[in-house]
């Protein structure tokens, strides 16, 4: 860069005897820069004048305006005596992209100037001094054109050298057609601030790191003026198109593949499960997949393979869907599982997945997520049972427990509930209500239970029911259907109840309600009993006597409980009255089986069972000793029984095995009918028949003083089928005889015929009368 520096000085003459500046003259000249500097310096100075008769002056010397990119440093002269003059130094420092412009400024007021006109040599810039080449394939050489710019502004570019002055030893940078050298077509030549283009290429290294920025510092310099500027390039080294690791696209929740039997067993042979799995290619260019395949060795597995991407982009990736069709006969655990996915570009290495498909089951509660039991009269008991199910099908559910987590604690009550299911299998839990007095009426009140089990998602069962008034009239009408005492001074009971419903005790409420279907069914039973008694029919009455008593001894139990006084007073009286009933009535039953046990013969099992009916009398007549008497009679009448029964079966087993012996050994069955031909079994045919007709009479005999005659008569009935069919049998065996007599005559006279004809021939051979 040259700078021209152009001094106008301008004089002024003070008045006064007094040492002053006069004049100030700036010497003219000019200074060139050298071309491989980013700034100039050069000097100039300035003469300063003074006038006046006597003394001295310092002047200072002030530099007021600069052109852009130029500064001017200044030194003062020192004293200068009247008349005199010195001269004063000026510095100036030119930027290499300053302006040409005017320089101002004053010395004690006495005002200079002078120009500075700035000549520029050309300079060549690439893109900012900063030159980006872009993806480089590894391996590879690319290349491209660059703008070369003339930033020198004042003169035009005619060829430009170029040097690498700091190197990447992973790569090779040239540039042609800059300097006109021979290598390329051309140089660069252009106006001042003009452009013109050139060449560039780049040869990767085989080993370079993907994505490894190759950096180069590159120095321009004009082939006349030699004036240089640097510029940095730099490339990045890219890969082609390859196959990274196929992975699940769910990796960061599970590492392989899961595939979960969530529905029910009972209802799918199979089921099906897609997959999603991310196709990556980590190279930089585009990656066309031509095939994904996915395949299991286990029978039970059906695998397909969705719709391929066209392209997946460099560093990116692409979603295939996989489908996994599985049996629903398939255990839990791990079965094998691979993948292979091709490219259309044969350089590409297939890339594969080798991972295991986890089968899991699971196990699911089935609930009624809300029973409504709907309105419960206050007092009354309610239940109600709701289903409990494992739905899936697949395993049991063990540790199962239904606690409570919302509600009142009171008045609903679990009453039964699993601990464990069985896969696809269903229980019952079942709830127990009854509101008392404190239950605000008409009100809903819902209690939420919790179903819980060992690894599995738990469920909410919501009960629902509202408490009303209680209805005693269903009672009242019961009891007023019955005479006598009992059911009358129950029903005043209950009425009782009925006015005082609202300030009696919640729990003497619930307790009038039982008392009173107590007696109801007490009242019934005695009923029932009295008319089967009348009617003859002892054994069904004793049925119906043991309800009533069992009916008594409720209506006892809920009478202890009455908080009231009162309530107890009257249900106490009503018991002696249902006692005295039950008594005579007992008395009734005992009498009649007494006579029956005193009435003569009768079979074990009669016996027993009277001595058993006997006992149960005694026990509600409170006698335990007698009570204990005739079950030890009932017991050995029963083991009696017993024995007589097991002698008959044996007896008729025994003759099952004698008959059975005469089919397999004795007969001969012709259209059915057994037959006995031959005669040399006669002895033992009358001995087996001896032997079978005793066994009959021993079972049908044992089978009748047990007591079993239906038994004893089947068992009569098959000894006289038995015993016909051998009597034809044995009028075969005589007939038998008599055919085997005949043919034994007739064999002997033939056998005689033939001695006498033999005899006869003997004769005739021997006197030679076969001759005449």
């Amino acid at each position: 860069m040259a700078v021209v520096v152009a001094v106008f000085g301008l004089a002024m003459l003070p008045v006064g005897q007094a040492a002053q500046v006069s004049d100030v003259t700036v010497d003219e000249g000019s200074v060139t820069v050298a071309p491989d500097s980013n700034e100039e310096t050069t000097t100039n100075e300035i003469t300063i004048s003074t006038d006046g008769e006597d003394g001295t002056v310092s002047p200072s010397v002030r530099i007021t305006e600069t052109p852009s990119g130029i500064d001017v440093d200044s030194t003062d002269p020192g004293e200068i005596e009247a008349g005199d003059s010195d001269t004063a130094e000026l510095t100036i420092t030119v930027a290499a992209d300053a302006d040409s412009g005017t320089v101002e400024g004053d010395v004690d007021g006495v005002a200079f100037s002078f120009d500075v006109t700035v000549d520029n040599p050309p300079l060549a810039e690439i893109d900012d001094d900063s030159l980006d080449l872009g993806d480089a394939l590894v391996g590879e050489t690319e290349s491209g054109e660059i703008v070369v710019e003339e930033v020198g502004g004042d003169q035009g570019l005619d060829g430009v050298d170029w040097e690498v002055v700091n190197d990447d030893f992973d790569g090779d940078l040239s540039l042609t057609d800059m300097d006109g050298s021979g290598f390329g077509e051309g140089s660069i030549e252009t106006t001042p601030g003009g452009e013109d283009t050139a060449q560039w290429e780049v040869t990767v290294d085989d080993s370079v790191d993907q994505h490894e920025t190759l950096e180069w510092t590159v120095e321009l310099s004009d082939q006349s003026t030699q004036a240089t500027r640097e510029v940095d390039v730099e490339a990045r080294v890219i890969y082609p198109a390859e196959y990274g690791e196929i992975e699940l696209d769910a990796a960061g929740i599970r590492p392989h593949p899961e595939f979960v039997f969530d529905e029910p067993r009972d209802q799918n042979d199979e089921l099906t499960q897609t997959f999603e799995f991310d196709l990556t290619n980590d190279g930089d260019l585009p990656l066309e997949p031509s095939d994904v395949s996915a395949s299991s060795s286990e029978a039970g597995l059906s695998i397909t393979v969705g719709d391929l991407p066209d392209e997946i982009e460099g560093q990116s990736s692409e979603t295939v869907e996989v489908t996994v069709t599985a049996d629903t006969d398939l255990e839990e655990g791990e079965y094998d599982f691979s993948m292979s996915a091709s490219a259309e570009d044969f350089d590409i290495d297939d890339e594969t997945y080798d991972e295991d498909l986890e089968i899991s089951h699971e196990a699911e509660l089935g609930v009624e997520h809300t029973v409504s039991i709907g309105d419960v009269p206050i007092g009354e008991s309610e239940q109600v049972a709701t289903e409990i199910g494992e739905e899936l099908g697949y395993y049991d559910v063990s540790n199962l427990e239904i606690t409570l987590d919302e509600g009142p604690d009171s008045w609903l009550e679990l009453e039964e509930s699993p601990t464990e299911l069985e896969a696809g299998d269903a229980s019952q839990a079942v709830f127990e209500l009854e509101f008392d007095t404190e239950a605000d009426l008409g009100t809903d009140y819902e209690w939420q239970y919790e179903v819980e089990g060992d690894d599995v998602e738990s469920e909410t069962i919501t009960v629902i029911a509202s408490p009303v008034p209680l209805d005693l009239d269903p009672i009242r009408n019961d009891l007023s259907n019955h005479d006598g005492t009992v059911a009358s001074d129950t029903l005043e009971i209950v009425d009782a109840m009925d006015d005082e419903m609202e300030t009696a005790d919640a729990g003497d409420v619930s307790l009038v309600l039982s008392f009173g279907s107590s007696s109801t069914l007490y009242l019934e039973s005695m009923a029932d009993a009295t008319e089967l008694i009348e009617n003859g029919e002892h054994d069904d009455a004793q049925r119906e006597v043991v309800q009533a008593a069992a009916a008594y001894n409720t209506m006892a139990l809920y009478a202890e409980q009455f908080e009231s006084a009162e309530y107890r007073s009257d249900s106490e009286a009503v018991l002696a009255e249902a006692e005295t009933d039950l008594e005579e009535l007992t008395d009734t039953q005992d009498a009649h089986y007494e006579e029956r046990l005193e009435s003569g013969e009768r079979s074990l099992l009669e016996a027993a069972t009277i001595h058993r009916e006997l006992s149960r009398i005694a026990l509600l007549q409170g006698d335990e000793d007698r009570a204990d008497e005739h079950q030890d009679d009932a017991d050995e009448a029963f083991e009696a029984y017993s024995e007589s029964v097991s002698e008959g079966e044996t007896a008729a087993q025994e003759a099952e095995e004698t008959w059975t012996a005469m089919e397999d050994d004795q007969f001969v069955t012709v259209a059915g009918q057994p037959l006995l031909l031959n005669p040399a079994n006669y002895d033992a045919v009358t001995r087996q028949s001896e032997e079978l007709r005793d066994q009959y009479e021993a079972a049908t005999a044992a089978l009748n003083d047990a007591g079993e005659t239906s038994r004893a008569d089947s068992v009569a009935s098959e000894r006289d089928e038995r015993l016909a069919t051998l009597g034809t049998a044995q009028l075969s065996l005589v007939v038998a005889t008599g055919i085997y007599g005949l043919v034994t005559v007739g064999i002997v006279i033939r056998t005689a015929r033939r001695m006498y004809v033999y005899v006869q021939d003997t004769r005739e051979s021997v006197s030679g009368d076969f001759l005449l």
